[in-house]
């Protein structure tokens, strides 16, 4: 119920003004626009996070790789790091890394342990004589990697994306510090400079249907 009072707070907000002036704010082209670049940033971001996370979690588990354990450790260090610090030192380097492109390898760098983490645990806990048996039958070690090993991960690396799907779209400091117009520096700018507040009210519940 408490988890839900901004819900509540959102739809009472944004229909003050009756369901006419919800539904122009919501079909008008700048609505459109940040659905889309939401959906692109997001989208991008968590099959990025797949990639990276499937490597590194495959690298620390199933390779000999030397001091995998404190790579592991190392690859965790991210979730510690508040997106906006790591988009501030990003964007102190380079200062010409903003927009779409920054935004995306911020948010990546910041989330990937999400997939990360949980497909580093599935792998360990998989029994490996599966794949013996499938290597016996004249598998291919890529073959079974990809039908047997990585089917039964991928439920796992599933759950991780869509984690990093929501944290993405949730993420307020990464797209501010890179200047990449997402839903929720919209949101802000909304809020902070017009006395009708309800284009933010509005914005918000587009959000979070998303």
């Amino acid at each position: 119920m408490f988890a839900l009072a901004p819900v509540v707070h959102l739809v009472m907000r944004a229909f003050a003004d009756g369901p006419d002036r919800v539904w122009s704010l919501i079909f008008r082209q700048r609505t459109l626009d940040l659905v889309w670049r939401s959906s692109i940033l997001a989208l991008t971001v968590t099959v990025a996070c797949l990639v990276v996370g499937l490597a590194a979690a495959w690298l620390t588990t199933r390779t000999d790789l030397p001091g995998r354990r404190w790579f592991a450790l190392a690859l965790s260090v991210p979730l510690a790091i508040p997106s906006y610090v790591s988009g501030f030192v990003w964007i102190a380097q380079f200062p010409a890394l903003e927009g779409f492109v920054g935004a995306a390898l911020v948010l990546t760098c910041a989330s990937f342990p999400y997939v990360f983490l949980p497909v580093a645990a599935a792998l360990a806990s998989i029994d490996p004589g599966l794949e013996e048996v499938a290597r016996t039958l004249g598998r291919s070690r890529l073959r079974t990697t990809v039908t047997v090993t990585l089917r039964q991960v991928w439920p796992t690396a599933a759950a991780g994306g869509l984690l990093v799907a929501l944290y993405t779209l949730s993420d307020f400091g990464a797209v501010a510090l890179m200047r990449y117009e997402a839903f929720t520096l919209a949101i802000y700018g909304s809020y902070r400079g017009l006395l009708d507040r309800t284009p933010a009210a509005v914005f918000g519940l587009i959000l979070v249907a998303l």
